[in-house]
């Protein structure tokens, strides 16, 4: 397991495998829809924790405590705001995502495959100006291949992201993924990958766009502690133009190496 992933490598989860991470990442360039609001987004206190149900079973909880936004541009709202946002900031917690996936099918030293289930909860308040305040689901087909040196892991599924404006309505996108592990060394193990939803409706419900990242990571471990630095390149919708993130890392695991 590692922190702030857009895959989990399921493969090599053991039962009984404790994982705890915490970080921050800084964004620019992002858009929010609801508020109108493009600015630089602050993340403070992402935290993420796994455990391991069962060999190659895992569940994961991860969001940030703290977000703040400086806005560098306003368009029309489509919600009342708080008058808050006024002084050029906007403040809230964030949303956490609760997931399960597992992959029972082929074995860890080759081919895997199994599903992912996420649940996005609807932590944000729309009207400070960050989040949507809505709770998606993805679910999704998981593929792997590799070893100990490479694996590579892909997802492709379907994400519905509830409408923030229409009640009883939402929207099906395309969720796809993939992530490629490097083990440099020992303790170095580098990453690549992207993850997005793609739309394939033509109108569209404001807060439910397309969006998409490529990404590059980098993970250094000493012992059971674990450091990674990331950047983040968005390509597509409103996704931030770019995004770092730092953190540091806990794990422990029950049946073997992680």
């Amino acid at each position: 397991m590692r922190r702030d992933a857009p895959l989990q490598p399921v493969s090599e989860v053991f039962a009984g495998d404790l994982f705890f991470g915490l970080g921050l990442s800084h964004s620019w360039g992002g858009t929010h829809p609801l508020s109108g609001f493009t600015g630089d987004l602050l993340a403070i206190g992402e935290i993420s924790i796994g455990y391991g149900l069962g060999d190659r079973a895992v569940i994961m909880v991860n969001g940030p405590v703290h977000q703040r936004l400086s806005i560098d541009e306003r368009a029309p709202a489509s919600i009342p705001l708080d008058p808050s946002t006024n002084d050029g900031t906007a403040t809230d917690a964030g949303d956490f995502r609760i997931a399960t996936a597992f992959t029972p099918i082929g074995s860890r030293s080759g081919m895997s495959a199994g599903a992912l289930v996420e649940v996005k909860l609807p932590n944000t308040t729309e009207q400070n100006g960050v989040g949507p305040n809505t709770t998606d689901v993805t679910l999704g087909l998981l593929g792997s291949w590799g070893g100990d040196r490479f694996r590579g892991t892909g997802l492709l599924g379907v994400a519905i992201l509830e409408a923030p404006l229409e009640d009883f309505e939402q929207n099906d996108l395309v969720a796809y993924a993939l992530d490629v592990r490097w083990r440099a060394s020992p303790r170095l193990r580098l990453f690549a990958g992207l993850s997005g939803l793609g739309n394939t409706r033509r109108t569209v419900p404001l807060g439910t766009e397309s969006r998409g990242s490529a990404y590059a990571s980098g993970e250094w471990a000493a012992g059971p502690w674990r450091l990674d630095l990331g950047v983040h390149r968005g390509f597509v919708g409103d996704t931030p133009d770019w995004r770092v993130t730092a953190g540091v890392s806990w794990s422990r695991s029950s049946g073997g190496s992680p």
